[in-house]
């Protein structure tokens, strides 16, 4: 009886994960601008905007979680940073002549919590599918209902 409460239970709780790309071809960008990964690979619960380039933690959602960026230069250098509410986490840079970086994250997040991947200097050059998006709920942080 036990192992089937268990199962229920698991079955029924949501994660959040997406990982996003750009469309093909070089883009640059200016300063301080948000990267708009516009190429969904996988966004189920919508949490992610190809509109705005923004992951939005959802309801019942806050959590740790893994967040991972890839990003590949074109002709210039570009520089790169992880956001989370206005605030910057970590860096990446390339050189030029298609440099590619990573970064991947550790991180708790609660509903409501934005991240995003924004440019930190301007004429920051990015080469199409090789830059990608990506975070998935590691675990679930649960707040004890008080009795």
């Amino acid at each position: 009886m036990y192992t089937s409460i268990l199962f229920v239970l698991m079955w029924h709780t949501i994660y959040a994960a997406f990982t996003v790309t750009l469309s093909s071809g070089t883009q640059t960008r200016s300063a301080d601008s948000k990267v708009r990964y516009d190429q969904i690979i996988y966004n189920p619960q919508n949490e992610y905007s190809p509109i705005t380039g923004i992951f939005t933690v959802g309801n019942e959602l806050g959590g740790v979680y893994s967040v991972s960026v890839s990003m590949m230069s074109g002709r210039v250098p570009a520089h790169t940073t992880i956001m989370k509410n206005g605030e910057l986490l970590v860096w990446l840079f390339t050189n030029n002549s298609y440099d590619m970086a990573s970064q991947s994250i550790t991180v708790e997040l609660s509903a409501g919590d934005k991240v995003w991947v924004q440019i930190a200097n301007s004429g920051s050059s990015l080469f199409s599918v090789y830059n990608t998006f990506s975070a998935f709920q590691i675990m679930p942080i649960r707040v004890p209902v008080p009795a």
